[in-house]
């Protein structure tokens, strides 16, 4: 036949969303330009969650990203699995433009989730909710509440039940006759809500909460400028509640303690004593109601331990287990253990590490926009 007509190839729509679902954001930003009805399958709230499931599971490591902090105070940014295979750090760093126009020492990355970055300057009361992956951000707005900087602990994570991001600041006043103020950004509602006469007599000592499975947790201790850890205490992002757990039965001195993330699981990192060469990694699980502590592993480090200890509970951890190796990130250096024998395979030096996201195509602006639609829609229909 001489003609070369062109047949074109039907798929099923759930086809086509299930080959979609398994591709990259870089080619899905790409297929959005493809038609309009492309475009809307991947920007729906509904592509959106199914795709940061998929890359929850074992494989969805190649879509995590390692944010670093520059020696000129910029941050970059490495793919996570050349970190279990290459010598050399610096060769996949590449550079991440923040929100924030001048980053500073100031600077912080409050936390991470769904591929969604807080980002703030806490001295200029500046924020923004950020992916750097589609380049989006929003920014808060200021909070009605003079927050004083030095006193400052904050959180960043996600509410389920509301389908809803939320920043924590939790201001500790510096004179002793003022009340603790916890301030409580809601993304959806684009608003703050400000709870007062919160934890008496709890002092948070992380800078940063760790999120996990929809609370921020911090390790506490019970006198101000007091490093000795004595509790985890832990933020309710749904219902705004506040609870303490008991610490594992892991020595007698707990000032050494550093709470962080290991996959999905909180985890706390103890040291004997300040300067040891090892550290046990201990896991928390749940069982219904109950809460149990469980030794993970111990880890060794290199001779050069001064450099790589976390020095204070103010810092945090986070570690990632993949096909039988162990990545343990912490603020100054990156290390890759041998899953079996525990044994270091090498180690990078880095300025200052800041957190682990994943890609996504999570708009933080669609989700503000969303709410204050949601919000309008009640007082139209009455009117």
């Amino acid at each position: 036949m001489a003609s070369d007509s062109i047949i074109p190839l039907l798929l099923p729509d759930e086809l086509i969303t299930e080959i979609l679902l398994r591709l990259p954001i870089k080619s899905l930003s790409k297929f959005m330009c493809v038609s309009k009805s492309w475009l809307q399958l991947i920007s729906s709230p509904a592509f959106v969650k199914n795709h940061i499931k998929l890359t929850a599971n074992d494989k969805g490591y190649i879509y995590h990203r390692l944010i670093f902090r520059n020696t000129n105070d910029d941050f970059k940014f490495c793919p996570l699995p050349p970190l279990f295979t290459k010598q050399q750090l610096i060769e996949e760093l590449f550079h991440i433009d923040s929100p924030i126009e001048r980053t500073t020492l100031s600077t912080h990355i409050v936390g991470s989730v769904n591929g969604l970055i807080c980002v703030a300057h806490v001295r200029q009361r500046e924020a923004y909710i950020w992916n750097p992956t589609i380049t989006k951000s929003k920014e808060l707005p200021k909070s009605t509440s003079n927050l004083c900087s030095d006193g400052i602990k904050c959180g960043f994570g996600y509410d389920e039940s509301r389908d809803d991001y939320k920043v924590v600041f939790i201001d500790y006043p510096i004179r002793h006759n003022h009340r603790t103020v916890v301030n409580i950004y809601s993304l959806r509602t684009n608003s703050w809500t400000t709870l007062h006469d919160q934890l008496q007599g709890i002092f948070l000592l992380n800078l940063h909460g760790r999120f996990v499975n929809g609370k921020l947790y911090w390790t506490s201790s019970t006198c101000i400028n007091n490093y000795k850890v004595c509790n985890i205490t832990s933020f309710d992002l749904a219902d705004g509640t506040w609870e303490s757990l008991e610490l594992p039965s892991c020595g007698k001195d707990n000032s050494d303690i550093n709470v962080g993330v290991v996959g999905s699981d909180l985890s706390l990192l103890y040291t004997c004593q300040r300067g040891a060469a090892t550290s046990d990694v201990w896991i928390m699980k749940h069982s219904g109601v109950n809460v149990s502590w469980t030794k993970l592993f111990t880890i060794k480090y290199p001779q050069n331990i001064k450099i790589h200890r976390c020095v204070a509970p103010a810092f945090t951890f986070s570690i990632h287990i993949r096909h039988g190796e162990i990545l343990l990130v912490l603020d100054s250096a990156i290390m890759i253990y041998d899953g079996s024998t525990r044994q270091l395979k090498h180690t990078f030096h880095v300025n200052q590490c800041e957190e682990i996201y994943v890609e996504s195509l999570v708009n933080p602006l669609k989700i503000s926009d969303q709410g204050r639609r949601n919000q309008e829609s009640p007082q139209s229909s009455h009117s």
